[in-house]
């Protein structure tokens, strides 16, 4: 196993651990899958594959990964075409992706970039995903970015100590989401 960076040949099996790790519908319905990926996969590898991060077996295919935009108003201004893929496939959720996105404008002077991580169930507790986050959090350091941030289930105890364990500190909690930020030191 190894960390290397996003390369077009890694797209589906990002977009498939995508709809793996998300809501069971994801892999059954196709509209939950079409929003799922507009929301949490295909902005990011579309528009900052820079800032993507695989983790590969020893045949090259992606078992995990980070993905991240590294500059919140950049990222607000490219994501139209993708909030209309959720606006058209996710209904109601799409609600929750307006909140979100809301959320990451307020504290994107302090923690411009974002992130997301997934791993296939048969890779975690080995890691990786440190490894994973540390990649990431040194290209953004080598690129000045202030901080990132997340948005994760308040629920999810074992990635809210992950977290923790990486740095980040909760900023708010809302709506059964935790909203956490490290600074990078920039």
């Amino acid at each position: 196993m190894k960390i290397a960076p996003y390369n077009e040949s890694h797209r589906d099996a990002v977009r498939q651990i995508c709809l793996e790790t998300g809501p069971a519908a994801a892999l059954t319905d196709e509209r939950t899958a079409a929003y799922i990926l507009a929301d949490y996969c295909n902005y990011y590898l579309d528009c900052e594959p820079e800032h993507c991060f695989v983790l590969e077996d020893d045949d090259g295919k992606a078992r995990g990964y980070i993905i991240c935009a590294a500059d919140n108003k950049a990222y607000r201004e490219r994501f139209a075409p993708y909030a209309q893929i959720i606006k058209k496939n996710a209904g109601k959720a799409y609600i929750e992706t307006v909140a979100e996105q809301f959320a990451l404008r307020l504290f994107s002077q302090k923690y411009p970039a974002h992130l997301h991580i997934d791993i296939s169930d048969d890779y975690t507790g080995q890691g990786m995903g440190s490894e994973l986050i540390e990649t990431l959090l040194a290209r953004l350091k080598e690129e000045g970015v202030r901080g990132v941030m997340l948005i994760a289930g308040s629920g999810n105890t074992g990635a809210l100590r992950f977290y923790r364990r990486h740095g980040f500190k909760k900023i708010i909690s809302l709506f059964g989401a935790t909203i956490m930020g490290k600074s990078l030191g920039t």
